[in-house]
């Protein structure tokens, strides 16, 4: 009885997540009544299908540097609509491939995109895959909106889901980045109209990830700023890549 309150309880907790973005993804569908690719696209943040495009193929890109190979078993946390899954498609990338979401339109319209694919509505704060069984998990601007503990419980399940020698990249916002300043300029402007925000957008500090990473026994942590093109296009967010040791 205790762990199903405890599980009731965290899945009420988390509904800050479930609401803003099924609320989000309602919003750009009235905005493109029409045109239902836009729709999901703009419910990512693209602001036109080449920019969704161009996003993906950066997306592989970031991979394909941190070892993405042929024969993988990926893991896609906060797949959304399938932005990093065509690109993946496009690039002829063989393995296995799963995604996961809160959002079901978003999970329906990947898999409509990528059949071959699998994708699923995932609301718990675990990743949905057996004990070391992935190769490499990763997410973009997922931590960007969900409260630090949640971000911890994420890591430390994604190191049970890792097969040894496995890896977990991820990206995030910092206030030590200048690029970012202005989304926390347009939270302090929301507040100021509203006293509230549409969204929980979250500014990590590299000692926190790298504090978190070290606590759950990952290795090789590695960042890189989100204007840096040295090995790939810029990303704009920050990037972390580590290691579940061998």
């Amino acid at each position: 009885m205790a762990r199903l309150i405890e599980k009731l309880l965290l899945r009420a907790n988390r509904w800050h997540s479930v609401r803003s973005y099924n609320a989000m993804v309602a919003r750009h569908r009235r905005k493109y009544p029409n045109d239902y690719d836009m729709a999901m696209f703009a419910s990512i943040g693209a602001i036109s299908p080449e920019e969704f495009v161009r996003q993906g193929d950066g997306h592989v890109a970031v991979l394909r540097h941190h070892g993405l190979a042929d024969g993988m078993a990926i893991y896609d946390l906060g797949c959304g609509a399938g932005r990093t899954a065509m690109a993946l498609q496009r690039s002829g990338w063989q393995g296995s491939y799963k995604g996961a979401d809160i959002v079901k339109p978003l999970v329906a319209y990947l898999k409509s995109k990528c059949p071959d694919y699998d994708a699923i509505v995932h609301r718990d704060l675990t990743i949905a895959a057996p004990d070391g069984s992935l190769d490499m998990i990763f997410h973009w601007s997922v931590f960007t909106h969900l409260y630090p503990e949640e971000c911890y419980l994420y890591m430390r399940d994604s190191f049970r889901a890792l097969k040894p020698g496995g890896r977990l990249v991820f990206s995030f916002l910092e206030l030590e980045d200048p690029q970012h300043h202005g989304v926390f300029r347009n939270r302090i402007k929301a507040f100021e109209k509203h006293g509230w925000a549409n969204t929980l957008d979250t500014f990590l500090h590299r000692d926190w990830i790298r504090f978190w990473a070290q606590d759950l026994g990952f290795q090789d942590i590695a960042f890189t700023d989100g204007q840096d093109t040295t090995s790939h296009p810029a990303f704009w967010q920050a990037l972390v890549t580590m290691t579940k040791p061998a």
